[in-house]
């Protein structure tokens, strides 16, 4: 069990700043997701009908090495490939994996986000919910998905990608650190 997991399990009162951890997730999804579609050749829209067999290997020369140095930069470049096919299914997962209820439409507001790419206020007026509220489910859905990331990086072996949690810094007993500067103040 990994350090994570065994901390989310031993720490009944784990503290995550939601709206630190929906910003990073917002990041993460606006930035390293397209990132990985452009490597991986995909579109969002084709997530829905890609299986976990269309995970390619890679295809190497016969040699096994290419005529630059001694290193196959094909292999490289198929590795990276199939590492950000791995993702894209990772994400595209965790984003149909979140809950899609009546009071927690939260697969729907991250899927016409960032599957079909609609913009936050055609989301909010399908929903029928004003912008405060909807400003709330999406970042309880963001929350959601950082909560569920963890379950498909591991599902797909991309374990190593970020933690999008961010917790709270814990505050200094401010009656404590007054004490010693009185002290200290007493002793000079």
């Amino acid at each position: 069990m990994t350090d994570r997991a065994e901390q989310l399990l031993l720490d009944s009162d784990l503290d995550i700043d939601q709206k630190a951890t929906a910003n990073r997730v917002r990041r993460f999804l606006d930035y390293n997701f397209e990132h990985y579609l452009s490597f991986a050749g995909l579109n969002a829209s084709d997530l829905s009908v890609i299986d976990d067999t269309h995970l390619s290997s890679p295809k190497m020369d016969a040699s096994g090495v290419s005529a630059h140095g001694g290193i196959n930069h094909t292999e490289q470049s198929f590795n990276r490939i199939i590492e950000a096919e791995k993702a894209c299914k990772a994400i595209y997962r965790t984003i149909k994996n979140c809950r899609d209820g009546e009071r927690t439409p939260y697969q729907t507001i991250l899927s016409e986000n960032y599957l079909h790419y609609k913009p936050d206020i055609n989301i909010q007026a399908m929903l029928g919910y004003s912008p405060s509220r909807y400003d709330v489910l999406k970042r309880r859905a963001l929350c959601e998905f950082a909560d569920r990331f963890d379950k498909w990086k591991l599902y797909y072996g991309i374990e190593y990608l970020e933690d999008l949690h961010v917790l709270r810094k814990p505050k200094k007993d401010t009656e404590s650190t007054l004490q010693g500067d009185v002290t200290d103040i007493g002793r000079g």
